[in-house]
């Protein structure tokens, strides 16, 4: 049987560590996201408690994508009928706030 490729094995221990915390974190009532970046923190190179990420040059990878699944997550969370509610003001302001 072959060895899985470094970036697979990397993938399997970020996602079954974040899935471990994510319980841990929901039982404990705090906020999921403090939970990822402590299973950020326990897989990372710098730390020898765990095992850790194999291709150090792979984890900017996953962090990019980490973070395009974070703006996905957020986007389905933006409802675009309650800013139209809200009207043109706040619209304006958000404008008129990075010009």
């Amino acid at each position: 049987m072959q060895h899985l490729p470094a970036m697979i094995h990397d993938l399997a221990l970020i996602l079954g560590t974040a899935g471990l915390v994510t319980l841990l974190f929901k039982k404990l009532n705090q906020p999921i996201v403090l939970g990822y970046l402590v299973a950020g923190f326990l897989v990372g190179p710098k730390t020898s408690i765990f095992p850790t990420v194999i291709g150090v040059a792979s984890i900017n990878l996953w962090a990019e994508i980490g973070v395009i699944f974070l703006l996905f997550a957020l986007g389905l969370e933006f409802s675009f009928k309650s800013y139209c509610v809200s009207g043109a003001r706040p619209a304006l302001r958000h404008c008129l706030k990075f010009h």
